[in-house]
Parts: C-alpha cells; sequence; structure tokens
C-alpha cells in the first residue's frame, strides 16, 4: 500500500466534472478520481477545515463508531474495475477485530480528512491508474479566475446573456470553495 494525500479537489473542463487528486507522499505520482458535486464540495470543504453546522454522513458514521467504541484504522482505494475506483475503510472493534468495510471513495475520503487518517492506495491502481508530474487541470481557484476573466470579455462585447451564465458558474464554483451560511453550512 502507497500513502498518499488529498492534494486537491480541481474541476476537470474536458470531462465536465470534479475530481480528487490524492498525491503519493514523498513522490511525484498522483491519482485523479472523479466525484459529484457534492461529493466534491465535502471534500473541499473538509480540506480547508470548514464544518457544516448538521452533521454529515462522514460525521455521522464516526460519531457511530465512537459509540460503540470502535475506531476507523484508515480509507484504502483497494481496487478499479471497469474505470470505477472501489475503496474499503478498515475498521476496529473493541476486542481489537478488523473488519473491512466496501465503500466509495467520495465517501471514504472526506470520513479520512475530517478524523486525520491515513488514506492509502494499492500499488496496483497507482500502477494502473497513477500518473506523474503535475496535473494539467486547474484547481477551482484557477477555475474562477478564467471565468471571471471570460465574465469581463463578456462584459466588454456587452454579451449580457454569457455574461449572466458565467457569473453564475463563478458563484457555483465559490459556493464549492466556501458554501453559502443560508444553506445551513458553516466555515
Amino acid at each position: 500500500m502507497i500513502e498518499v494525500t488529498v492534494a486537491e479537489v480541481t474541476f476537470n473542463s474536458n470531462q465536465g466534472g470534479y475530481a480528487v487528486i490524492l498525491r503519493e507522499k514523498d513522490a511525484e505520482r498522483w491519482l485523479q478520481i472523479f466525484v459529484g458535486t457534492a461529493e466534491a464540495q465535502s471534500i473541499a470543504l473538509n480540506l480547508r477545515g470548514g464544518q457544516f453546522q448538521r452533521p454529515m454522513t462522514f460525521d455521522l458514521v464516526a460519531a457511530l463508531l465512537r459509540a460503540l467504541e470502535g475506531r476507523v484504522r484508515s480509507v484504502q482505494i483497494s481496487r478499479l474495475h471497469d474505470g470505477i475506483f472501489y475503496a474499503d475503510v478498515l475498521l476496529e472493534r473493541p476486542d481489537g477485530e478488523l473488519i473491512r468495510l466496501d465503500a466509495r471513495p467520495s465517501d471514504s475520503i472526506p470520513l479520512a480528512l475530517r478524523l486525520g487518517l491515513p488514506i492509502w492506495v494499492r500499488e496496483e491502481v497507482l500502477a494502473a491508474a497513477g500518473q506523474t508530474g503535475f496535473p494539467q487541470m486547474g484547481s477551482l481557484e484557477e477555475r474562477i479566475l478564467q471565468l471571471e476573466g471570460d465574465l469581463d470579455e463578456a462584459v466588454e462585447r456587452e454579451d449580457f446573456e454569457q455574461a449572466v451564465r458565467l457569473r453564475d458558474q463563478i458563484r457555483y464554483y465559490r459556493n464549492l470553495i466556501q458554501p453559502d451560511d443560508e444553506e445551513g453550512i458553516r466555515a
């Protein structure tokens, strides 16, 4: 198993979706795992140390385990099949027995971040899907900067319909980074 860290949540304009970038510790290999919008927001918020006002699923799981005197040992990205990543959450019961639970990476990564747990990737998975060098997609912040430039150009051309669409996209991406308080979320 190779230990990785969550480097960032990015928007991949080629795929039109969000990806979590897991970077191998002390190395240049990285792994891109596509996630849904809600999962991207959850992971991004956890990376920044933010917290939802109400418990999210990963908070509930952590609370249940504490109540049952169990604990999560680690999260493992365990396999890749037909382009889909699979994860395991390794639990320890009070008697020391270890239990492996099947999970989606998009659910297990926020749990690991919230609990400060290591995230591991099987060497076979990293060898099959890992890449080296710096990812060529931008962070959400870079995407916002790009859209702001496009917005300025649209206003200059007096293409106000496009400007409104760009403004809404910028708001959407900013909300992924720093969710609105009115949605029951606090940073």
